[in-house]
């Protein structure tokens, strides 16, 4: 038989197929709709999920540092819950009762004095000029200012004669008592900090920009190329669960590490606050992390509930 003749065969063979009676329907709607499965698409879609994971897992550390180490606000709330205030302003006022007892003070006058300062107003004055590229200097005019009324009103109720010598003393009181104020409101390797913090802030908003772009394009690339929705689903299961494991990873390998409970600080206020500060940034991933295996949950619920319906 020639090649001719058995295409003509095979034609006349399909023409039958498609003519089948009707009471043949249900077997017919099974073939019409049995398709040769391309191996290329899968593997494509699988491709885009795992850059979509990947770009989502990005996206998530950004917004995560965006929300704590770029933020003040963060900065002030672990200071408020670790009782930093309080302890710097204990630290300055035992500084200050020793240099007190060399100066010819009183004690209570340092307690009196630490007292009616605002030490959490001159810590936050310090913090948000780095966040806002001021001087990073720690400024000690209003300090010296407040603590020569102090000292005014201390001799005036003590009935002490200001001499020459009486003056230079206080002179020489106020600036050893600015010395130990900038050493107790400076923060270690803050101005460092700082400095990059400010300058990558733009930086940081134009990456995170980038990348939200990006996975909306991906996602919607899934959605509008792919013709069954529990297909969709499965996708986008892949990438959500994908960069939730992703961003449960990095914090989980850095705390069991132990690595921040090991720094060394010369005061306990300074340690307990860079503990509590990463600590915190931290377990902020945790927090995104849980979010995004809430989505990947739902999801994955989509996906059941879309396959069970076109199989059914």
């Amino acid at each position: 038989m020639s090649e001719t003749e058995n295409e003509q065969q095979e034609f006349e063979t399909v023409q039958e197929q498609n003519t089948e009676p009707e009471n043949n329907g249900e077997h017919h709607h099974r073939h019409k709709h049995r398709r040769r499965k391309s191996k290329v698409k899968p593997f494509a879609y699988s491709v885009l999920s795992f850059f979509l994971a990947f770009i989502i897992f990005l996206l998530s550390v950004c917004i995560v540092l965006y929300s704590t180490v770029f933020s003040k606000e963060y900065m002030f709330s672990v200071m408020r819950s670790n009782g930093y205030y309080s302890s710097v302003s204990s630290d300055l006022r035992s500084r200050m009762e020793d240099l007190c007892d060399a100066s010819g003070f009183e004690k209570k006058f340092a307690d009196e004095f630490v007292k009616s300062y605002d030490m959490q107003e001159a810590v936050e004055d310090y913090i948000s000029a780095f966040y806002s590229g001021d001087n990073t200097l720690v400024d000690t005019n209003h300090f010296k200012q407040h603590l020569h009324l102090a000292v005014q009103e201390y001799t005036a109720e003590k009935n002490i004669n200001v001499n020459n010598d009486m003056q230079t003393n206080i002179n020489y009181f106020v600036n050893k008592a600015a010395d130990i104020y900038v050493n107790h409101i400076s923060i270690p390797f803050f101005s460092i900090f700082g400095n990059y913090v400010y300058k990558l802030r733009d930086t940081l908003n134009v990456i995170t920009f980038s990348l939200a772009a990006a996975a909306l394009i991906i996602t919607a690339i899934i959605f509008f190329t792919t013709e069954y929705k529990h297909r969709r689903c499965r996708y986008m299961f892949y990438a959500s669960a994908g960069s939730a494991l992703a961003v449960l990873l990095l914090p989980t390998i850095v705390l069991l590490s132990g690595k921040i409970k090991k720094i060394n600080f010369t005061d306990a206020s300074s340690y307990n606050l860079f503990v509590n500060y990463f600590s915190g940034l931290f377990y902020s991933f945790y927090i995104w992390a849980g979010a995004l295996a809430v989505i990947s949950a739902l999801f994955f619920y989509l996906y059941v509930k879309h396959y069970r319906h076109a199989v059914s």
